[in-house]
């Protein structure tokens, strides 16, 4: 057992420190995260929520809502714990059972950490389809749920989304500006130091002339506030990572989901969405099985179920929509995820 954990925490320094097959020490890794973070606590503090919790309203109409819900993952800056009081408060607010479960799955499937994570850490073809294969899976299931259970909807539309307007002389397009330029410096980051050199002084230059020290303040706060409660996750799941690796071996993992099989599929879904997940656990975990022989079709299909349901979180939705509703939506987070990790694996071989 020591020896286990010994190998484990080896595996998490590597894993930090050591990145590329050519054992070189590198905090490129580390580097990217902190830029993930920072991208995100401005989202959280300059984004405004109530604008777009306002969309899943009963009076919006049902393709903004939809839309709308698909991509708040990567809006709202959300994970799988703090989604679930969202969701709840929406639903008691009027919002629709699709969107609101559009909303459900998409929160944690498409957050923006959890996206570069997987773009830097797997893969940029499992990155894209996971990107894809939430914001699609995201309004099947919403639609679905809607089409399955419209008739017996009984919407409390007295109670409209109130938006608290922003506290600050700012225009949209400036935050706007601010927050895209801060996506292109996650996305050059280390890579291109050039131009995420050129990015970081067009950035000062908008920071400048469109915010105040409070503001920054604020960020500052907001982006250590995230490092503070998901680092400590991610580490824990790191080494659990390492633990899979130490103990599972090769053979054995290739019998369950080393080719693209459907079965092999849906055992990673239901893998996937029975165990917890904490927010970025599941990448070095996914990338852990990948070493050691998990397809990347049954790979995509634990990253796209995992995110969004567990055993704990399946009784909070069953408090919130009903125990049939809740299973109905379980059903087709696990056989949606395994079919496009099907889809997937076979486009990406």
């Amino acid at each position: 057992m020591i020896d286990v954990l010994y190998e484990a925490l080896i595996f998490l320094v590597n894993y930090l420190f050591y990145p590329g097959e050519e054992g070189v020490f590198s905090i490129r890794r580390i580097l990217s995260l902190f830029i993930a973070f920072s991208v995100s606590g401005a989202i959280v503090v300059f984004m405004s929520q109530g604008a777009i919790l306002k969309y899943f309203g009963a009076e919006t109409k049902k393709t903004t809502a939809y839309l709308v819900a698909s991509v708040s993952g990567t809006i709202l800056a959300v994970c799988s714990c703090s989604v679930l009081p969202m969701f709840a408060s929406i639903r008691k607010k009027g919002a629709g059972l699709g969107p609101a479960m559009a909303f459900l799955f998409s929160g944690p499937a498409i957050n923006i950490l959890a996206i570069t994570m997987t773009l830097e850490l797997i893969g940029i073809d499992i990155g894209i389809f996971r990107i894809i294969g939430a914001i699609v899976l995201a309004l099947v299931i919403g639609i679905t749920m809607h089409v399955l259970f419209h008739k017996q909807e009984s919407q409390n539309t007295s109670e409209t989304f109130q938006v608290i307007p922003e506290d600050n002389e700012r225009k949209p397009w400036q935050t706007g500006l601010f927050l895209a330029t801060l996506v292109a410096i996650l996305i050059s980051g280390v890579r291109n130091p050039i131009f995420t050199i050129l990015f970081l002084v067009f950035l000062l230059i908008q920071w400048v002339l469109y915010f105040t020290k409070d503001d920054l303040y604020e960020w500052r706060y907001a982006t250590f506030d995230l490092i503070k409660k998901i680092v400590p996750l991610f580490l824990v799941g790191v080494f659990l990572a390492g633990i899979l690796h130490s103990l599972l071996t090769e053979e054995f993992l290739a019998s369950l989901v080393g080719t693209n099989a459907f079965s092999s599929n849906i055992y990673a879904s239901l893998f996937g969405a029975t165990m917890y997940f904490a927010t970025l656990s599941e990448v070095p975990i996914v990338n852990s099985l990948i070493d050691l022989g998990m397809h990347k079709g049954p790979a995509l299909a634990l990253l796209l179920a995992g995110p969004s349901v567990s055993i704990p979180n399946m009784v909070i939705i069953g408090k919130v929509i009903g125990v049939k509703r809740t299973l109905a939506y379980i059903s087709l987070v696990i056989l949606l995820s395994a079919s496009v990790g099907l889809i997937a694996g076979f486009i990406i071989g």
